[in-house]
């Protein structure tokens, strides 16, 4: 029987700072990383030819605004803060069902970034949520430490 990884135990680790203390980004409702490669196609008289840029990397997430964040936790106005001051950042990504040497054994992202989208979301009868893009630059790293 495979094992499954519960979405429940994946967090999504950000550093405004553009180190390695990196933050949780806690209590998700969604989340996907996308991968993309630009391409270009020429017609040609000998088929459709393909070229491959550089890949890219965005995160697109859906959370609730916690109120009194831990250390351990990144908030929702530190996020703001790094997209309105246009803030290089640090995001990781990695298997969380393994630990210490082996953690990230499965999959693994880490890219510098910038937070290009940020939205408040307030309804009635509802907690504050908001919800966010997070867009990556320069080269992407998914090797295993």
């Amino acid at each position: 029987m495979p094992t499954q990884i519960l979405s429940v135990n994946q967090f999504i680790e950000i550093d405004v700072t553009g180190g390695t203390t990196y933050k949780k980004l806690v209590c998700t409702s969604s989340s996907s990383v996308n991968t993309a490669l630009a391409t270009t196609q020429d017609q040609t008289t000998c088929g459709v030819l393909t070229a491959v840029g550089e890949p890219s990397m965005t995160i697109d997430f859906d959370a609730v605004c916690e109120a009194q964040p831990t250390t351990e936790q990144i908030s929702y106005e530190e996020l703001l803060t790094a997209s309105v001051q246009k803030t290089l950042v640090n995001v990781r990504v990695q298997n969380p069902a393994v630990t210490g040497s082996s953690a990230g054994q499965y999959y693994y992202h880490q890219f510098m970034a910038y937070i290009t989208d940020l939205s408040l979301n307030m309804t009635v009868g509802e907690y504050v949520k908001f919800s966010g893009t997070i867009s990556s630059t320069g080269t992407l790293d998914i090797s295993v430490l």
